[in-house]
């Protein structure tokens, strides 16, 4: 997911400014009263906007007076217990939608394996903003039919349940209780209103005259709209049937297997994707939609798959222009990362009712409809949605401590398609950018989620330093073939922290715990140089043209780390060339002899910014 409404913003205009924005945010606040109450912002969008006009604290103090609406779903320990004793394997949604009333009705064939023979109370995820009409359950082992669709399952139980505040709770009959392993369907009726929560869960939006349907689940919205076990760590296949007014389109994930008019003023359209997906990144987008598409070729040439498009009638044209460089770009994070995941479906963008921001749904991004604008000011946004397949959607967090691992790495790869299009400079350039000057709290395991402006940088930004921190340690060999491998061997499944730091030291050759520790786990700052130098003849012996510099180096930050342990490039400018040194500084204080054959006229630390810092020059100690 990305907002570009976000470079060089934030945390510095602390320092500027800032007894003007208090009295923009008390008006801003005032009038967000007014807007949410009147329908006409969503609170997402109002964080948006601050963000656009460059109002940090309008950022913060909103957040104070509504809360941090993208925060994680706390479950308690009881209910993760009841979650533990079954495997989601698969969904079979059909969606209708009354637009008048801003409702929908849902019927969801769950299929899920139990993990014990004691599974007899079923937890599943759905706010009470969805009324459950009727549960059903059928044990698909007991049947003599290996029924591989529940739909086609000729015959149901009825079962009983509650609802709480969170959860559906379904109690089975003895008759209905499965042993370990078993697949056991259920089949939930439901309908009601969607809620807006976190970022934009679920909305109906009407936008230049025309009605847009959509949602945006992450981190753990989804349940306002289907049921579901909505854990990121539990994947499963999904079918999605949107029965939707003939003249709109109903777009989602996988492949669209066919469309079915239904003789009533509805048209079906039938999704389904084989590879597994996470409930976050389950999706739809219904509308007047405009389509094309455009084809990848895979990197041995053997399969192509269809690249396509989704844009608002108005924007089309527009469109055309900024999402031509699509395939190029699967082409290239193919190469540099492994071949595109979902080869035998699709990868598309849609765009929806979000304006400036967009999400990576696993093989058709979202994409705000206000970035459409027909000159590639936003190809990053594009980039970034579209590295997220890799990292993110292919390789899915473990849970959301684990959430740099979609955020920085998918930031991250922002810069590579710079580098790739505009060489080391761009790339280099686009990294300075995402150095706000300050970050808080740890990269790992946030306090709050990435909605909150003060977790956004640290996550995204300072989360993609870390990796170009890594890629300047380890060179380009090691360290890509390091992401390669960490993509291949967490294709399809899920991956934390600890899993990245075994295989980048793997590929490294030596621990990176030290690296981690600073940069991801604990450290929430970073080392602040100060440096001095003299030179002298080499030796003592004058006439030689060869010199020594002596460097003097010190970590004067005042930080949680009294040390950030590092190599730093340094650069000696003389009166012939430049010569480059790598040190590796691991105390507060440290001196290195440096030898040149040519007059020294400079030193520069870290001068093409590879490590995370602030740097400054001091007086030559004796």
């Amino acid at each position: 997911m990305e907002n570009p409404k976000k470079y060089k913003r934030g945390a510095m205009l602390f320092s500027a400014g800032i007894v003007v924005n208090i009295f923009l945010s008390a008006v801003f606040i005032a009038g967000s009263f007014f807007l949410t109450s009147s329908g006409n912002a969503t609170g997402k969008e109002i964080v948006e906007l601050s963000k656009e006009k460059g109002m940090f604290m309008v950022e913060h103090l909103y957040s104070l007076y509504k809360g941090s609406s993208g925060d994680v779903r706390n479950d308690d320990e009881q209910a993760l217990k009841m979650f533990a004793l079954y495997d989601a394997v698969k969904y079979d949604l059909t969606l209708s939608f009354d637009i008048p009333n801003k409702s929908i009705n849902g019927l969801n064939y769950m299929q899920l394996r139990a993990e014990t023979d004691t599974l007899r109370t079923i937890y599943v995820n759905l706010y009470d903003n969805m009324r459950v009409k009727s549960v059903s359950v059928q044990n698909i082992m007991r049947l003599g039919i290996n029924y591989s669709e529940a739909r086609d399952i000729p015959s149901w139980n009825e079962a009983s349940f509650t609802q709480t505040t969170n959860y559906l709770i379904i109690t089975l009959k003895s008759d209905d209780v499965p042993m370990k392993g078993d697949i056991l369907a259920l089949k939930i009726d439901y309908s009601g209103k969607p809620v807006k929560k976190g970022f934009d869960s679920f909305s109906f939006k009407e936008l230049y005259g025309n009605m847009y349907i959509y949602t945006l689940s992450e981190p753990t919205w989804g349940p306002v709209w289907w049921p579901s076990k909505d854990f990121p760590d539990d994947k499963a296949d999904m079918r999605m049937s949107l029965i939707v007014p003939t003249g709109m389109k109903g777009v989602s994930n996988g492949l669209l297997t066919d469309t079915v008019q239904n003789g009533d003023g509805t048209t079906t359209f039938n999704w389904k994707s084989n590879y597994p997906i996470a409930t976050y990144l389950e999706c739809i987008v219904v509308g007047k939609l405009s389509y094309w598409e455009d084809t990848y070729t895979s990197l041995d040439g053997s399969k192509t798959m269809p690249v396509v498009y989704y844009a608002f009638p108005r924007d089309s044209l527009k469109a055309t222009v900024d999402w031509k460089p699509t395939p190029e770009m699967i082409k290239y994070y193919s190469e540099t990362f492994g071949e595109y995941p979902f080869i035998e479906e699709k990868y598309g963008l849609v765009q929806f009712g979000w304006t400036s921001g967009a999400m990576e749904h696993q093989t058709i991004t979202s994409y705000g409809y206000l970035l459409v604008t027909g000159d590639n000011r936003y190809d990053f946004v594009a980039a970034h949605e579209l590295a997220h397949h890799w990292f993110g959607d292919a390789v899915t967090l473990k849970n959301w401590k684990n959430i740099w691992l979609n955020e920085g790495f998918a930031s991250y790869a922002e810069a590579l398609w710079m580098e790739h299009t505009g060489g080391i400079q761009a790339y280099l350039s686009h990294m300075k950018n995402f150095d706000y000057g300050y970050f808080g709290g740890t990269v790992y395991e946030p306090k709050g989620f990435i909605d909150n402006p003060a977790i956004y940088a640290t996550i995204y930004q300072k989360g993609a330093w870390v990796l170009h921190m890594l890629r300047g340690i380890m060179g380009d060999e090691k360290f890509f073939g390091a992401l390669r491998a960490y993509y291949e061997k967490y294709k399809y499944s899920n991956a934390e922290t600890s899993d990245l730091v075994k295989v980048m030291e793997e590929f490294y050759g030596s621990p990176l715990d030290w690296f981690f520790d600073q940069w991801v786990y604990t450290g929430t700052g970073r080392p602040k140089y100060e440096y001095s130098w003299k030179f002298e003849d080499f030796q003592g012996q004058k006439g030689t043209g060869v010199y020594t510099v002596r460097l003097q180096l010190k970590q004067v930050q005042k930080d949680d780390l009294e040390v950030y342990k590092m190599p730093i490039k340094v650069t000696v400018v003389t009166e012939a060339a430049s010569k480059e040194f790598t040190v590796f500084n691991d105390t507060r204080e440290q001196s290195f002899l440096l030898t040149v054959d040519s007059t020294p006229k400079e030193v520069i630390i870290d001068k093409d910014g590879w490590v995370l810092k602030k740097a400054a020059k001091g007086t030559y100690e004796k």
